[in-house]
């Protein structure tokens, strides 16, 4: 199902450059959140180098292939899960 662009969804991804802004973190936080949405590695990849993703495209160009490569290895190698039965019997 293919949604149509409404601009007053405040769920609607929206690209927005920082002035003096660090792309780099930038980078970092935008793959966590396709990350946390279940969206894979190689997917993630492909992504940051379309156009179509104007974002994540900006970033790819602003650092390169490599950088944006090690930021997305990153992010999937260091996911931290929290474990809440242990939290459970402690109440």
């Amino acid at each position: 199902m293919v949604k149509k662009y409404d601009k007053e969804d405040p769920l609607e991804m929206k690209v927005m450059e920082i002035p003096g802004g660090d792309i780099e973190h930038q980078a970092l936080v935008m793959a966590e959140e396709f990350r946390d949405m279940g969206t894979t590695k190689k997917e993630l990849i492909q992504m940051f180098s379309s156009p179509y993703y104007a974002g994540l495209y900006m970033a790819y160009v602003q650092l390169g292939k490599e950088n944006i490569e090690n930021i997305i290895c990153h992010v999937y190698n260091s996911i931290n899960m929290i474990d809440r039965s242990q939290n459970e019997q402690s109440i």
